[in-house]
C-alpha cells in the first residue's frame, strides 16, 4: 500500500548541477518499537530518470552531502548515493504520511546536460530493520538439512542449534568426530555438502544476520514488478519475461494469463529491438489495465533467480542469505522446535478469499497463511500481508519477530546458501541500479543453478514452511515455478 505521489523537480541550480525531487509518501501499518524487538520499518527510496520522451531510464544520483529535506514526522539514513531510508521520527505505529519530502538528485554527476528534458520516477519498497545480535540457527528439531552443532548428530529428540555470532561461523561434517563449535546440518542430509569431519569456510564479508540489516517486508508484488519492467529496454524485457515485447495486448508477460493468479500481461505491444512493451495488471482480462480489482498486490510468482536478481540489483538491494532468512524470522529469542515464522508450530491456513485481487484481499475466515493444508487454497499467491491489521499480533499477522510477512508460506523465499562453494563465496555486495544490456544483474552474484529456497509456499508441504527446514536449499531457481518469488535486503 505504499504510495509515491506529487512528483515534482523544484529548486534547480545550474551552476553546481543539482535539482530537487518533491514527492508525497506515504504507507500504512508503519511502525518504530522502543521494546521488544526495538526496531522499525522504513521506505527504501530511489528515482529513475529518463531524458526525452524516447530515452532509456537510469539510476538517479543522490547527494551524498546533505541537502536533502524530510518532513518533521519523518527522519532519514542514507547508505550511499543509490538511495535512501525515510522512517518514522518518533515511536509509535500506524499510517505514516510525509508531504514534500525532497531528495537533491546531482544530475550533473549523471551527465545529463542542463537543457535536457528530464522525466523522474520515485520508487519506494517497505522494509524492515533487523537489529545486529547473536542468534540461534536451527529450532532444535529434525527438520530436512536443519543447522544443528557440527557434532549433533542424533536423528530424534532435541537437536543442539547454533550460535550465530560476529565472528564467521565455519562449516563442517556433521560427525560424532567434529567439533561443537562449528556449524553443521542433519546428520545426512548432504546439504552442507560436506562428509565426516571435513571443513569449510565463509568469504569475508558473507552475510550471517549478526549484523543489522533491512528486509523488504513483503515478497516481491505484481504491481512491483510491472513497474520494474516498464522500465527496461526492449533487449532487457526479453530477458525478464517469458512472452517476447511484441506479443498481442492481454499476452501473460510470466506465464499464461491468470495462471495461478498471475496477472501482469503485455498493455501496449513493443516495437521489435527498439521500443519497449509496456505493462499492466489485468484479472478480468479486459484489456483495461490496472484497476482496483486487477491483482497488483497479490505476490509475483513464476519469479525465476535472475529475475530476482535483477529487480534486486535494479533498486540497489542485494539477496538474502539463508542465515539472514532465519535471523528475520526468529529474531534474538529463543527458538521454538519446528516452528514457523510467526513463532509457534501451529497455523491456520487461508481457504477462501474475500476482496479478491484487490488492496483488500483478505481471507474470508481468520487465518494466518497461505500454506499446502489438505489443499485449502489452491489458486496460487495472495496478496502480501495479508493477515495483518493494525491491531493484529504476530502470531494472528503471521509475522516474523521483526514485522516481516510471509516468510513461512505463500512463495518459497529465494536464497543464497551456504550449501556450495559458490554461495560460501558472496561477500554482500550491493547492487548498483543499473542492468546489463540484455537486463541480467551486473554484481557477479551467485547464478541460478547454485541458489536455495527457503520458506515453502502455497503449493509445498506444510513442513517446508518451517523457518529451519532446507529440503529444497540446493533446489536451484533456474525455472519460473508457479510457487516461486522472493524479496531482497541491505
Amino acid at each position: 500500500d505504499i504510495k509515491v505521489e506529487n512528483v515534482i523537480l523544484t529548486g534547480r541550480d545550474r551552476v553546481a548541477d543539482y535539482v530537487q525531487v518533491q514527492f508525497k509518501l506515504s504507507w500504512q501499518n508503519s511502525f518504530k518499537l522502543a521494546s521488544g524487538a526495538s526496531n522499525w520499518d522504513a521506505a527504501w527510496v530511489f528515482v529513475k530518470y529518463k531524458i526525452g520522451t524516447s530515452g532509456t531510464w537510469k539510476h538517479a544520483s543522490l547527494s551524498t552531502t546533505g541537502g536533502h529535506s524530510i518532513p518533521t514526522d519523518g527522519a532519514s539514513s542514507q547508505p550511499d548515493a543509490t538511495g535512501i531510508f525515510i522512517f518514522r521520527s518518533t515511536n509509535g505505529s500506524g499510517t505514516l504520511t510525509l508531504d514534500n519530502c525532497q531528495l537533491r538528485w546531482n544530475y550533473g554527476a549523471d551527465g545529463v546536460p542542463d537543457e535536457s528534458k528530464i522525466f523522474v520516477r520515485v520508487f519506494a519498497i517497505e522494509m524492515v530493520h533487523v537489529p545486529a545480535g547473536n542468534f540461534q540457527a536451527g529450532s532444535g528439531g529434525q527438520n530436512t538439512g536443519e543447522f544443528r552443532t557440527a557434532n549433533n548428530t542424533t536423528t530424534t529428540g532435541t537437536a543442539t542449534t547454533f550460535t550465530i555470532t560476529g565472528t564467521l561461523p565455519t562449516l563442517q561434517g556433521n560427525n560424532t568426530g567434529s567439533s561443537a563449535v562449528n556449524i553443521s546440518t542433519r546428520a545426512g542430509s548432504g546439504n552442507d555438502q560436506l562428509t565426516g569431519t571435513t571443513t569449510a569456510s565463509l568469504a569475508t564479508g558473507y552475510p550471517t544476520g549478526n549484523a543489522a540489516f533491512y528486509c523488504m517486508k513483503y515478497e516481491i508484488s505484481q504491481g512491483q514488478y510491472r513497474d520494474f519492467l516498464n522500465t527496461l529496454t526492449y533487449s532487457q524485457q526479453v530477458n525478464r519475461t517469458t512472452s517476447i515485447p511484441t506479443s498481442a495486448i492481454g499476452t501473460g508477460a510470466l506465464a499464461a494469463a491468470g495462471t495461478n493468479r498471475n496477472y501482469i500481461e503485455i498493455k501496449t505491444p513493443g516495437v521489435s529491438t527498439t521500443t519497449p512493451a509496456e505493462y499492466g495488471c489485468d484479472v478480468d482480462g479486459d484489456n483495461v489495465f490496472d484497476e482496483t480489482v486487477d491483482g497488483e498486490w497479490v505476490a509475483c510468482n513464476f519469479l525465476k533467480w535472475n529475475d530476482i536478481i535483477a529487480f534486486l540489483d535494479w533498486a540497489a538491494l542485494r539477496p538474502m542469505t539463508e542465515l539472514e532468512y532465519e535471523k528475520a524470522c526468529r529474531g534474538t529469542v529463543a527458538p521454538v522446535e519446528d516452528e514457523h515464522s510467526w513463532g509457534s508450530t501451529a497455523f491456520t491456513a487461508v481457504s477462501t478469499i474475500t476482496n479478491g485481487q484487490q488492496a483488500g484481499e483478505v481471507s474470508s475466515t481468520p487465518a494466518n497463511a497461505n500454506v499446502t493444508n489438505n489443499n485449502a487454497f489452491t489458486q496460487g499467491p495472495v496478496r502480501t500481508g495479508m493477515y495483518a491489521t493494525g491491531s493484529s499480533n504476530r502470531i494472528a499477522a503471521g509475522s516474523s519477530y521483526y514485522g516481516i510477512m510471509d516468510l513461512s508460506g505463500n512463495l518459497w523465499e529465494q536464497v543464497i546458501s551456504i550449501a556450495n562453494s559458490t554461495c560460501r563465496g558472496f561477500t554482500g555486495n550491493l547492487g548498483n541500479g543499473t542492468l546489463d544490456s540484455n537486463g541480467n544483474a551486473d554484481t557477479g552474484w551467485p547464478g541460478e543453478s547454485v541458489i536455495g529456497c527457503r520458506g515453502g509456499s502455497w503449493f509445498s508441504s506444510i513442513a517446508s514452511a518451517r523457518v529451519s527446514d532446507r529440503s529444497n536449499i540446493t533446489g536451484g531457481g533456474s525455472s519460473r515455478n508457479n510457487d516461486y518469488g522472493g524479496r531482497g535486503v541491505r
